[in-house]
């Protein structure tokens, strides 16, 4: 689980970027982790919620 208040996502783009293969200037690194930063602080809440091992987290179709 990412905690959104000590989740460096600066740190985390710069060391993905290149695995990934993306050749990013400091600008674009700075907005990517921002948005990245954002994506983790709107996700949090739902990440913390605990789900029972047998809780069916959405329902499967079947056609």
């Amino acid at each position: 689980m990412i905690d959104p208040d000590r989740f460096d996502p600066l740190a985390y783009v710069a060391a993905v970027a290149p695995a990934m293969g993306l050749a990013l200037d400091a600008a674009r690194l700075e907005a990517v982790a921002a948005a990245l930063a954002l994506v983790a602080r709107v996700a949090a809440p739902a990440l913390a919620y605990v789900l029972d091992a047998e809780t069916e987290p959405a329902p499967v179709f079947a056609p």
